[in-house]
């Protein structure tokens, strides 16, 4: 049990008769064993007092004490609505970087969904910048979504985003692929400004549509804002021209484009070829084809074309071997056209031939060359054959069973012809 000094500051340990002598020994080193220790304290304080004081000198001060909050659910609250800004900011811009990641990857169904996420979760108080809703652009195009393009266009609206030029010639070209020609229509009306890029995409989604004579008007009036146009706004009226089959506008189309100097371009020559072929023609189609400084494959596959559709079929044949000696590849385009020339003019050898050469250039398993096969060999009695190749295709669409039930039912084969009759009427009732 400890005994405090007070106890024994007034009376003598000597006066005391119950205390013996050890007892005095002892209480006196205890007295002085606790002079010390208050000796010592006195002397770290003094130390510490001193530190103190330097640390004033130099410049250091304590740390301040908080000062009390006048009222802390208010500050409470308003931290907690600070935090959940933040989160919900990173939230979204998170969302935003997965978007775009998915588009890349080509993951479009999931990047919708994704941004199905994001306007659920944020509404319309996230910034959702430019490249996202660029990324969304390609993903509603590519899955040809109208709910997905009406979601997309709704939030940039509503959320007050400002979309510059080129985000709104997207917008535009998200309508025109996707097949919403009205509302494409309305949203180039209502732009306040366009540019080449604007003209071309609405041009080319009336074409698309067959809209043929809407098209010309908006060409007519753009030629009068602008007095310009690009290749692609000429390779575009082409097609417009050839849709009506109507060669004078064509002509004058023609004639603009040499003028401005774009009658030499790969795709406008292309288009100048198709339109004189399917306006009947061909000698002018011949003449541009001529004259074009590289003959690229798409123009070799036009004029051979342009020959078959008006039955010069030996012409186009001779078209082939000369497309194969300028050592331009072939694609499967190619092979088809020819099969079918074969078909016309009955020739097993050159039919063989581009089968082949079919099989050699990889085209091995297209459906549009193969059903061409499958209609050559079941039209000419090698019904076999046709057989063969309809069921080495990974992918039949109704040309393919179309033309091989007609062959069965030229051999008079009723039994087999039913049977894959039977077949296809089980295909259709999926």
């Amino acid at each position: 049990m400890d005994i405090t000094l007070s106890r024994y500051q007034n009376t003598s340990v000597f006066e005391s008769s119950s205390l013996s002598l050890t007892d005095v020994k002892f209480f006196q080193e205890r007295h002085l064993l606790s002079a010390s220790h208050l000796l010592n304290k006195r002397a770290r304080r003094a130390q510490v007092y001193a530190i103190s004081c330097h640390f004033v000198e130099q410049g250091l001060h304590p740390k301040p004490k908080p000062k009390p909050l006048s009222n802390g659910h208010d500050i409470l609250k308003k931290e907690t609505h600070v935090q959940e800004s933040r989160q919900m900011k990173g939230s979204s811009s998170g969302l935003c970087g997965q978007i775009e990641k998915l588009v890349l990857c080509k993951r479009y169904r999931d990047a919708l969904e994704m941004f199905e996420i994001l306007e659920i979760e944020c509404e319309y108080d996230v910034h959702v910048g430019k490249s996202t809703y660029d990324a969304l652009v390609d993903a509603c195009i590519s899955l040809k979504s109208i709910r997905g393009v009406k979601r997309v266009f709704n939030f940039m609206i509503n959320s007050g985003f400002e979309p510059d030029l080129y985000l709104k010639n997207r917008m535009l070209l998200m309508h025109v692929k996707c097949g919403m020609m009205i509302d494409a229509r309305m949203l180039f009306d209502e732009m306040p400004e366009r540019n080449l890029v604007s003209w071309n995409t609405i041009i080319a989604g009336l074409v698309d549509s067959r809209d043929y004579l809407e098209a010309f008007q908006l060409f007519l009036t753009m030629w009068e804002e602008q007095s310009d146009a690009s290749s692609r706004t000429f390779a575009t009226m082409m097609r417009a021209s050839a849709g009506l089959e109507m060669i004078f506008p064509g002509q004058q189309l023609h004639a603009c484009a040499i003028k401005l100097g774009v009658s030499q371009d790969i795709f406008v020559s292309c288009a100048l070829i198709d339109m004189y072929s399917k306006c009947g023609s061909i000698e002018d189609a011949q003449c541009v084809f001529d004259e074009m400084p590289e003959k690229t494959t798409v123009g070799w596959n036009t004029i051979i074309a342009g020959y078959a559709l008006h039955g010069y079929s030996e012409e186009a044949l001779d078209l082939y071997y000369e497309m194969q000696d300028s050592g331009v590849k072939m694609d499967h385009f190619t092979f088809s056209m020819i099969v079918r020339v074969c078909t016309r003019l009955a020739s097993l050898e050159h039919a063989k031939q581009a089968h082949a050469g079919l099989i050699r250039n990889g085209f091995g398993l297209d459906i549009v060359a193969n059903t061409a096969l499958v209609d050559f060999y079941s039209k000419w009695g090698r019904i076999d054959d046709a057989r063969n190749v309809f069921d080495k295709m990974p992918h039949k669409n109704v040309i393919s069973w179309n033309a091989l039930i007609a062959g069965y039912a030229i051999q008079v084969y009723q039994i087999k012809g039913g049977t894959y009759l039977t077949q296809w009427e089980q295909i259709s009732s999926l």
